[in-house]
């Protein structure tokens, strides 16, 4: 697990050095955090490739990245992790290839040079990686299947730049970053900016599962995708018996569990974490190291359902002890976050992540589950969605304000719910349900001389119509969480706060393997037993021991809900307010002043129907925004 960053010279400039090299070298010292134990870099010809290394597997030397392939063709900076590298590695040998070193970043050289750009099928893993070939002189980007690495490329006329984290382009002097008004359009509805898109314009994502291969003879570049999840919705007729899902499952954690230092697993006690606990005690070569946080808070505490499967178990549970939300935390949050980034559990997750870097470089993660077995509640709503949409949504929008102005709380989630979904006239899938405001409301509070016309709508529909040509309704917006929510917003959330502490997160549900395997299946999934993770509650059944098996296995999903507005109003209370006050509001050219003060007075004078999710993603955009303005760092 590391950070990489880059820059190819389009043209010959005898400025070079001083223009990007040195820049370059600032970012990596910047970027210690995603890979502590050492620093590289490689440069020739106009291009200079840089790399941060976490050790987790082959930990000597002779890891060390960049790395040349021992015919010095090739170069390669990679972040992630190859799970599958050691049958990959005899494979290879078989067919002629010899090894110097331990590690999985020189077998994908071998991959590479045997199996061209083909090479990435044989892949099992996470990565994010950029080669560059001496003698075609091209250079080859890829991502993993399902986001898990974040890649993004900043192009011109002159340069290609590349870097794992979007905030390190500011090291660069020369190249300009406009905020894209779509992608904040798209942050306002979301609460976060669904890719390949970023928060500025010429700065876009490698996308999930695509090669980008750019010939710098021809200045020229060809995207293709090796990886696309529409080829395996719906293929399969029946739906996988329970001992498919258990073999599947232990495979890809038995290859998570490939490394040369101490793994961890995040146990909070639900249903995922917990099963993952099962496996991991069966296949785990000593003693699982679990990690689970105490909240003061009852309606985000699990602890009590961690402490049962531990003991159950036999695991060493660590109990983490986190610092209270300040205003330091948040800040470095939202620095970590890199994008706008409204999700309010980046904090307890960077707080966990700072704990846990003191115990170990690797842990497991639940992430993926809840996408792949319908485990949220709107996979609920959206099987009602049809009929509801035909209801008069206007006249119960009206209906309900009329209450709200009453007083009585409990109807103003519901209000603004049908105010975010607009009365469903797009069809968007569950983001009509996990929105924070349908696109028309965005830009409301946008400066009116910057409302962009564009909006993920379009996107997301024509995500939905391509799945629905082999999957159902319901499905289809199951599928269109794990293209989108999922990479955009989720695994953001865990690779930036966990490598921000140094720590790598792997995340078994998302082997691709088993992915194709539910989404084979996806017609079917109105049969019993994908209804709300019933696979996951009948392996749990049979795993955990009779006296807490049925106590965890039935549990409905508690979520990870945070008191954000109780933290804006306290421990964030002086901040929000300079962030929120008029003379800060009036430097940010991109808000509608008027919109955000009033939203803002609603909260003082806590009147009911206040859109409180609205005001937190609006707090973050500000705090961002106060951090790109400074360059984030680079002077």
């Amino acid at each position: 697990m590391c950070g990489i960053i880059g820059v190819i010279s389009k043209k010959n400039n005898p400025d070079f050095h001083s223009e990007f090299i040195v820049p370059l070298g600032q970012a990596l010292n910047h970027m210690e955090y995603r890979g502590p134990d050492h620093q590289g870099i490689w440069s020739e010809n106009g291009i200079c490739f840089g790399h941060r290394r976490l050790s987790i597997i082959d930990l000597s030397a002779d890891g060390n990245q960049p790395f040349q392939s021992s015919d010095e063709r090739y170069v390669l900076v990679f972040n992630g992790e190859i799970f599958n590298y050691q049958e990959l590695r005899s494979s290879l040998q078989n067919l002629g290839h010899a090894f110097n070193t331990a590690s999985d970043t020189e077998v994908i050289l071998a991959a590479f040079a045997q199996y061209g750009k083909e090479f990435c099928k044989y892949l099992r893993g996470m990565f994010a990686l950029v080669i560059y070939d001496r003698v075609l002189n091209e250079i080859v980007f890829a991502r993993d299947r399902l986001g898990k690495k974040p890649l993004f490329i900043f192009e011109n006329e002159k340069v290609i730049i590349f870097s794992s984290e979007v905030k390190f382009f500011h090291a660069f002097r020369t190249i300009p970053l406009e905020i894209n008004e779509e992608s904040l359009h798209n942050f306002l509805s979301l609460q976060y900016i669904p890719g390949p898109q970023t928060i500025y314009k010429n700065v876009s994502q490698i996308k999930a599962g695509e090669l980008f291969s750019y010939d710098l003879k021809k200045n020229q570049g060809k995207s293709s995708t090796y990886w696309n999840m529409f080829d395996y919705v719906g293929q399969r007729k029946d739906i996988p018996e329970l001992d498919e899902i258990d073999k599947l499952l232990e495979k890809s954690i038995k290859y998570r569990l490939v490394s040369n230092v101490d793994i961890g697993l995040l146990l909070s006690g639900g249903i995922d974490s917990s099963l993952l606990a099962c496996y991991m005690h069966e296949l785990a070569e000593k003693k699982v190291k679990a990690f689970n946080v105490g909240f003061a808070e009852q309606s985000i505490d699990e602890s009590a359902y961690a402490k049962q499967v531990a003991s159950a178990l036999g695991l060493e549970l660590v109990s983490l002890n986190l610092e209270d939300i300040s205003i330091d935390n948040f800040s470095k949050s939202i620095f970590h976050a890199d994008q706008p980034l409204g999700d309010s559990a980046i904090i307890p997750t960077y707080l966990i992540a700072k704990s846990i870097g003191e115990h170990v470089k690797v842990v497991l993660s639940g992430e993926g589950a809840d996408e792949l077995f319908h485990g949220y509640d709107h996979y609920e709503y959206e099987k009602y969605y049809y009929g509801l949409g035909k209801l008069p949504f206007e006249c119960a929008g009206m209906l309900l304000n009329g209450i709200s102005e009453l007083g009585i709380h409990k109807f103003d989630r519901i209000k603004n719910k049908l105010q975010s979904i607009s009365s469903f006239k797009k069809d968007t899938g569950t983001s009509r349900w996990t929105s924070i405001l349908s696109p028309d409301l965005s830009k409301q509070f946008l400066n009116s001389d910057k409302r962009p016309s564009g909006n993920y709508e379009n996107q997301f529909y024509d995500f939905l119509q391509h799945f629905r040509t082999n999957a159902g309704n319901l499905e289809s917006s199951l599928m269109l969480d794990l293209l989108t929510w999922l990479p955009d917003d989720l695994l953001v959330k865990t690779d930036r706060m966990m490598m921000a502490c140094s720590v790598e997160a792997r995340t078994p549900y998302l082997d691709h393997e088993l992915v194709e395997v539910v989404l084979n299946s996806s017609a079917h999934f109105n049969k019993h037993p994908f209804q709300s993770k019933n696979y996951l509650r009948q392996l749990l059944k049979k795993k955990l021991p009779a006296s807490i098996a049925e106590s965890i296995s039935s549990r409905p999903k508690q979520g990870f809900l945070t008191p954000n507005h109780k933290w804006l109003n306290s421990n964030l209370s002086e901040l929000s307010s300079f962030l929120f006050s008029r003379d800060n509001l009036r430097n940010n050219p991109y808000l509608n002043n008027e919109k955000v003060e009033q939203l803002w007075e609603d909260n003082n004078k806590q009147k009911p129907g206040t859109n409180k999710r609205l005001l937190w993603n609006l707090f973050c955009f500000l705090e961002w925004y106060r951090q790109h303005e400074t360059k984030f760092g680079f002077k």
